[in-house]
């Protein structure tokens, strides 16, 4: 099992974000990572939570619309080289990165990164062939 995002479109204004992560906090649920871009009149919003279902019903409940895709969890070497290690290996095999953002917590000493690809299970396959540790569902329990 792969990690699994929350992708949201949000208007880009005061207090709507506030909005998604009082639905999340109510309903006890924690962000493990998020990433926010800015896209002008509108926002667009990556969570990876610690309980994916609950998440979903709390934002529906909330009148969010939203969609749940797959991410892949991978675990880097803290150090210079490590994510390029990671994007080499993917790039090797014409694998497109379209999103990457780090989760909040660590594994030992290594960072631990989400990344959204356009070919997730050729990448699961690629990044394992190159010794780079791919969590499953381990990633909700750190």
């Amino acid at each position: 099992m792969s990690a699994l995002e929350i992708r949201l479109t949000l208007e880009n204004r005061p207090g709507v974000l506030q909005k998604v992560t009082d639905a999340l906090k109510i309903e006890g649920v924690n962000i493990r990572a998020i990433a926010v871009c800015d896209r002008g009149e509108e926002a667009s919003v990556h969570i990876m939570v610690d309980d994916h279902e609950k998440a979903c019903n709390a934002l529906a409940s909330a009148g969010f619309a939203f969609t749940s895709s797959e991410v892949i969890a991978v675990e880097i070497p803290d150090h210079p080289g490590g994510l390029h290690a990671v994007l080499s290996a993917l790039k090797e095999e014409q694998i497109n990165v379209l999103h990457v953002y780090t989760y909040l917590g660590r594994s030992g000493d290594n960072a631990i990164l989400l990344l959204g690809v356009d070919e997730h299970e050729k990448a699961i396959a690629v990044l394992k062939r190159n010794w780079v540790h791919v969590l499953d569902e381990e990633i909700y329990g750190l």
